[in-house]
């Protein structure tokens, strides 16, 4: 069983402190320093942007606000914290995972994710429920790229038709396991992208206990 992190296990909240506090502590225009920041969003998944310290730099900069790199990674680690905080698990995300291990499936989070996604898997102890944990700023590919999937195929030692992927649907991911082979299940947050992704789905689900019932018996 393939998870995707973002919207499916786990919830970023848009308000995140972190976002606010960071320019206010370099004394810069917020909107426009965030504007920067997110689109280096990519750059950042693909590994491209090492850490966060670099992507704020990078996004001062290219907001017109270069400042030192010593007072951005010290605002950085003050702040650091507050990122972190702003994440937080879905709520029947570990007594799923937990019910899948107890029936004995292989688990595999498979995720666009910065390296800053590391540290979310140990805070939220996501890591040690997990099989196989492939981020795409290690692998340096993105999903819908069937290269990812099949890195969790093999790290779970399966083949693409007894497995599963388990997602919200962004970036085409559900299309992309589905060619490969993979069972499609969609967790529909009725996000901007869910109408879209409900044509790759296999199955429909409203939340992740949904999934639980459709994958186990009695689940």
């Amino acid at each position: 069983m393939l998870f995707d992190l973002y919207d499916t296990l786990v919830h970023a909240s848009p308000g995140n402190a972190f976002y606010h506090r960071v320019p206010a502590a370099l004394g810069i225009d917020r909107d426009r320093w965030h504007a920067c920041y997110r689109a280096l969003g990519r750059a950042a998944m693909l590994g491209e942007v090492p850490d966060m310290a670099t992507r704020v730099g990078l996004a001062c900069r290219h907001a017109g606000y270069p400042a030192d790199s010593e007072v951005i990674t010290a605002v950085v680690r003050d702040q650091l914290a507050h990122f972190y905080a702003g994440i937080s698990l879905d709520p029947q995300a570990l007594s799923t995972v937990d019910r899948l291990r107890a029936a004995g499936v292989r688990l595999a989070i498979v995720s666009n994710a910065a390296h800053s996604s590391e540290r979310v898997l140990d805070i939220l102890g996501l890591r040690t429920r997990m099989d196989a944990v492939i981020l795409s700023c290690s692998l340096g590919v993105l999903k819908p790229d069937p290269r990812i999937y099949r890195v969790a195929l093999d790290a779970l030692r399966i083949d693409a038709e007894d497995a599963a992927f388990v997602g919200d649907g962004r970036d085409s991911e559900l299309r992309g396991a589905r060619e490969l082979g993979l069972r499609t299940l969609l967790v529909d947050r009725e996000l901007p992208h869910t109408m879209s992704a409900r044509a790759d789905a296999d199955l429909c689900c409203a939340d992740l206990a949904g999934v639980k019932r459709a994958l186990l018996p009695g689940g």
